[in-house]
């Protein structure tokens, strides 16, 4: 296994890796099916194959196997002997289970980092990419701020000097950039990310750690909410019968305090 992973880059518009050539075959395969995973190429629930995927990837049918366990336990690929292998769907406790951790572990880590201090020039290069206001028709404006956003994030927790916190907090950035692909406009990603990281950058800067993870955390819950309304305006939600989800949640309440179920 590589001890650095691949940076994520634009390659012709679309989201690449740096130097996939010369990863070894196994690693390559695992990095190029995760890779099509979060940038919604394979789709949640998506049936596939070792076969298919192979045939994708044109790298054969081991480093597909070497790479399935990994991406298996990852939560990205489910794989039984009744229904076969298929691309993780991706659900509402996903999104809430995600951002939860990321409140547990990132504010924190803006704060050690601030303690620690950091070279502010890397901030401030992403900073800017992060607040940069792209023409809504540009085609690839989401993807030029989804990942410097990612970036800015992996910054601070590299900052940290703690290769497991940081090695952890990659992983979530990973399954957020999975959520933020669903349904990200160019135009809503111009116009989402403001004065948030630069005021993150100014209390890291100034050694204020408390401070930072105050303004992370809040950045944080912004981007919560956002996640949350790109998601509930996606038009496959839209003719969901919500009479049909309180019928199911009433099912499996539990009774009532002092009533007996008839079973």
């Amino acid at each position: 296994m590589s001890s650095i992973p691949p940076e994520l880059r634009i390659i012709d518009g679309a989201v690449g890796l740096d130097d996939a050539e010369s990863l070894p075959l196994n690693e390559r395969a695992y990095e190029l099916i995760r890779l099509d995973i979060l940038t919604f190429r394979l789709k949640p629930g998506e049936k596939t194959s070792e076969r298919s995927l192979a045939s994708r990837y044109r790298l054969g049918m081991s480093p597909i196997r070497a790479a399935l366990p990994r991406l298996v336990q990852e939560g990205f690929v489910e794989k039984t002997a009744e229904r076969g292998t298929f691309i993780a769907p991706l659900t509402l406790r996903d999104v809430r289970d995600t951002y939860q951790m990321r409140y547990l572990l990132e504010p924190a880590a803006a704060e050690l980092a601030a303690e620690r201090g950091m070279d502010s020039a890397r901030l401030d290069r992403l900073r800017k990419v992060c607040e940069s206001h792209w023409a809504p028709d540009a085609d690839d404006a989401v993807i030029h701020i989804l990942l410097a956003n990612r970036d800015f994030n992996l910054a601070i927790a590299e900052a940290t000097g703690n290769a497991l916190l940081a090695g952890t907090i990659r992983h979530l950035q990973n399954l957020s950039l999975r959520i933020l692909f669903l349904g990200t406009t160019q135009h809503e990603a111009a116009n989402f990310w403001g004065m948030g990281p630069g005021k993150i950058r100014d209390a890291i800067v100034a050694r204020n750690g408390r401070l930072a993870r105050e303004l992370y955390a809040a950045d944080l819950a912004d981007g919560e909410r956002w996640a949350m309304n790109v998601i509930m305006a996606l038009p496959e939600l839209e003719n969901v019968n919500l009479a049909e989800l309180n019928t199911v949640r009433s099912q499996k309440s539990p009774p009532p305090p002092g009533r007996r179920s008839a079973h």
